[in-house]
């Protein structure tokens, strides 16, 4: 058997704890970033969208609010394409995509009227990711605004 000398012995024993305290290091780093809560498009109420834990968190999202009188133009289907393409480009700036929604929330302000091509508009968004739909709840309300026909929110994996 061969004796290593002491300095070989200190040096393999340094490199050990380092190696542990490296992974000790690393594990930490692992849970702190599990718990990192990144928010994005913050304004004066809310975020547009808030990333913790590897879920990505959307606000609302309604159709193009036209700058000069703060109304919403467009029937139903023009504003939900809106609303949909404002989640599209949240998710993906978030690290996700539509084919990791977990649930979806929508709101629409005459359920008799605005159901039907508001689920014309989901189903062809929905359509090219086949069966990784999430969970779906669409109800009646009345909206912050009256121009507002429909808002769309999400929750999708990273």
């Amino acid at each position: 058997m061969t004796k290593c000398p002491p300095a070989t012995l200190t040096s393999w024993t340094a490199i050990v704890a380092l190696g542990l305290a490296g992974g000790a290091i690393a594990s930490h780093l692992l849970q702190r970033r599990k718990s990192l809560i990144i928010h994005r498009g913050v304004s004066a109420r809310a975020a547009q969208s808030t990333v913790h834990n590897g879920t990505v968190y959307l606000s609302g999202q309604v159709g193009t609010i036209d700058d000069a009188d703060g109304t919403l133009k467009g029937d139903i289907t023009e504003q939900t394409e809106q609303a949909l393409a404002k989640i599209d480009m949240l998710l993906f700036e978030a690290g996700s995509s539509r084919s990791k929604i977990l649930s979806t929330q929508i709101w629409v302000k005459d359920v008799s009227t605005h159901f039907g091509p508001m689920n014309v508009v989901w189903n062809d968004w929905v359509g090219g990711i086949g069966d990784k739909k999430g969970v779906r709840a669409c109800v009646e309300s009345a909206m912050a605004r009256p121009s507002i026909l429909v808002e769309v929110q999400v929750i999708a994996a990273l």
